[in-house]
């Protein structure tokens, strides 16, 4: 069976996917638009169709003054991505997370935290939406971003992660080898 992905149709995203950046938007605003309008599509079409976003959780996750610094080995999924530093998790929403959209994608968001690392979450504060159109990876996709309180234990998804908590100034020193959704992050942590 070929994997299924939460996605919302830009029409109904209106102007927020015209703008780039980390957007604070009420989480109400996406989460009435997620509810409304979201559906399940084929991946592999959803990864090739700028008419639609596939809406991800991309979570930071802080110990303190420190962060998670991952770089995705080439055995990570989306080849696109292969040997890039990232300082979010997450990933797609399917429909065995939930029976609507928003259901689906509050327990995909904690599935995808739990596949790819061992933590203890103390808190999780909604940040906004992040909408890049730099590149073709992020051109069909959305991201709904989270910083969480944890304690970091490790990786779930040694063959496909590598990393270790870090501090804000090593997290500079590997901005040029980023996914660019890490990199506006970042700028909005500075």
């Amino acid at each position: 069976m070929k994997e299924k992905v939460l996605v919302v149709d830009v029409d109904r995203l209106g102007e927020l996917v015209t703008r780039d950046g980390l957007l604070a938007l009420p989480l109400e605003y996406i989460k009435k638009t997620v509810e409304l309008y979201g559906c399940f599509d084929p991946r592999e079409e959803a990864e090739r169709d700028e008419s639609g976003r596939q809406i991800i959780p991309y979570v930071i996750l802080r110990n303190e003054k420190r962060y998670l610094l991952m770089r995705r080995t080439n055995r990570q999924g989306e080849s696109r991505l292969h040997d890039k530093y990232s300082i979010g998790v997450g990933g797609h929403i399917n429909p065995e997370d939930g029976r609507n959209p928003w259901q689906a994608f509050e327990r995909g968001m904690r599935r995808e935290i739990d596949e790819e690392v061992n933590v203890d979450i103390s808190s999780l504060e909604y940040l906004g939406i992040l909408n890049d159109l730099s590149t073709a990876v992020s051109r069909v996709h959305i991201g709904i971003v989270y910083i969480a309180g944890v304690v970091f234990h490790g990786f779930n998804e040694k063959d496909k992660f590598t990393g270790s908590m870090v501090e804000f100034e090593e997290l500079e020193m590997h901005r040029e080898k980023m996914e660019t959704w890490s990199q506006i992050v970042m700028n909005w942590l500075k």
